[in-house]
């Protein structure tokens, strides 16, 4: 059987050692070569300006139009040389260096820059420079040349220090890349080892957080931000299914006890009170499978797949016409409210809101759909004793009752503390807000009301 070949392992560390010693030795290599082409350019410029002064100086030794026997040699390098010659090529006058050499250059009638004669030629490295001057009544080019020997040797010598100089530079930028860059990923390691601890089982750990507030020390706060996340949501999965087990429980302990009671006694059982106790704690758990499964959907952001321009009020009504109240429900609509939305979950958050409303209420119960500040408002209104304030928020959890809902009636669906939840869950999947406030009559009671995105009229 073949196996997957595995990739090769390479440490971070050695890779930015690696990225940071090649970005030192190719700064180290512009940095030379920069250092040895201008070094070599200010050399050559200063041998130009030197011969350029120089043979200055030899014009000026011409006395009337008559040149000495001998040209006066330069003071500050006995390598240098010149010539003095006329139109035909004739050389007038040179230094005791080359008085016995014809011409070693001429120059071009139109040009500045001298070429080598055949007496010129082989003469080595050298700088040459010519001038043109008319001393009495004929012109002249005054020729001033130096060797440039000195000028390579000091090129050559200098990249050959610097050729030498490059391996220990290379070691030593290994070495303090390494020493650095592994103090700098210190941290990451230890985050390393931490997490690879951590397990769904112990998720209130934490990685160590560095004092530095560089991109490590974020990233340890992020990562740890996670895991609180992660800790929070594994502890309302564990407490959600241990309530739904619970509620689930109870119908079943119901339906069990009831067929139990039966066999226990088949000729003189009520057969069919306990058949209806049992289809009745069955929808009962029928109701809480689909608010569990609504639920689920919720979760995994697959509440709002279905949209659709909607009239508000039709929606509300049909949620009043399907809702199983005690307490007739007073409908207030106005017209051409329109959000977009899936119908069935719109009617399931209002009927939600109803059937709260109608287990607390003394008297009576109002529904009232209007706009506000372009949005579309649900309102429902009950007489009941009301919320506390600082239970407001805590009633929209899962499975949570007050206190003044566990008097519910046996067999009640609608008290497993799901139905709050669930038309949060809906209004929030709609881009919406749900909240818990007092009548704005003042009187006793809770208003629950839902904001929702409203549509142009």
């Amino acid at each position: 059987m073949s196996q997957t070949p595995r990739r090769s392992s390479r440490s971070l560390r050695l890779r930015l050692t690696i990225l940071a010693t090649l970005a030192i030795v190719v700064t180290a290599a512009l940095a030379t070569a920069i250092l040895v082409i201008t070094l070599a350019s200010a050399v050559r410029a200063n041998v130009t300006t030197t011969l350029n002064a120089y043979a200055a100086s030899v014009a000026r030794s011409a006395t009337e139009g008559a040149w000495p026997a001998n040209l006066p040699a330069a003071t500050d390098d006995p390598s240098m040389w010149a010539q003095v010659v006329d139109a035909s090529g004739t050389v007038v006058a040179a230094t005791t260096n080359v008085n016995d050499r014809p011409a070693l250059y001429s120059l071009p009638a139109d040009g500045t820059t001298p070429s080598p004669t055949a007496a010129g030629a082989g003469r080595g490295e050298e700088r040459v420079v010519a001038q043109r001057y008319v001393i009495g009544t004929t012109p002249v080019v005054v020729y001033a040349g130096s060797s440039t020997r000195l000028l390579s040797i000091l090129a050559n010598d200098l990249q050959g220090k610097l050729l030498y100089a490059l391996p220990p530079v290379l070691l030593g930028a290994v070495a303090i890349s390494w020493l650095l860059i592994g103090r700098t990923l210190r941290p990451v390691e230890r985050m390393r080892a931490e997490a690879a601890e951590i397990t769904g089982s112990d998720l209130h750990r934490r990685i160590p957080e560095p004092e530095s507030h560089d991109e490590i020390g974020r990233l340890a706060h992020t990562l740890n931000s996670m895991l609180a996340r992660l800790e929070d949501s594994a502890t309302r999965q564990r407490r959600f299914v241990a309530d739904a087990s619970h509620e689930l429980r109870t119908p079943l302990a119901a339906v069990r006890t009831s067929l139990e009671v039966g066999l226990a006694h088949p000729d003189r059982a009520p057969w069919p009170e306990l058949a209806g106790r049992a289809v009745t704690e069955t929808a009962r758990m029928q109701q809480l499978v689909d608010a569990l499964l609504l639920l689920a959907r919720a979760d995994a952001d697959a509440l709002d797949r279905h949209r659709e321009p909607l009239d508000l009020a039709t929606v509300a009504r049909t949620a009043v016409d399907t809702a199983s109240t005690r307490i007739p429900v007073e409908v207030e609509t106005a017209e051409n409210v329109r959000v977009l939305g899936d119908p069935d979950q719109l009617v399931r958050l209002i009927r939600n809101l109803l059937d709260n409303a109608d287990r607390h209420a003394t008297t009576s119960v109002s529904l009232a759909v209007t706009t506000e500040a372009g949005d579309a408002v649900i309102q429902v209104t009950d007489d009941g004793p009301g919320i506390d304030p600082a239970d407001r928020e805590r009633a929209f959890d899962r499975f949570v009752r007050l206190e003044a809902a566990r008097t519910r009636q046996a067999g009640d669906a609608t008290g497993t503390g799901l139905g709050l939840s669930i038309a949060r869950d809906i209004a929030t999947a709609h881009g919406g807000t749900i909240t818990i406030t007092d009548p704005k009559t003042g009187s006793r009671g809770t208003t629950i009301t839902v904001r929702l995105p409203a549509l142009p009229s």
